[in-house]
């Protein structure tokens, strides 16, 4: 169970900071207040062949891949 919902997870401006890139999987880490989470992109889907990958995202703009990462429980919390 996460700590945080998906409304407080990409509200306040969050970012959403690349840590590294393996095989193909874009991750990402999240801060929300004290907590952190880890959210994992496959550059190799189609939706991300037509899109520039930046180091660093508004959370909001990564909502719909959240929200589908919640929904799967791939939306790891590290603490």
């Amino acid at each position: 169970m996460l700590r945080n919902t998906l409304k407080q997870i990409v509200s306040d401006g969050n970012m959403a900071v690349m840590t590294h890139i393996c095989a193909g999987i874009v991750y990402y880490q999240i801060d929300v207040g004290d907590s952190s989470y880890q959210l994992a992109l496959n550059s190799m889907d189609d939706e991300w062949k037509t899109t520039y990958i930046y180091p660093v995202f508004k959370v909001i703009t990564l909502m719909r891949w959240i929200r589908k990462a919640i929904e799967t429980e791939t939306l790891i919390q590290l603490k």
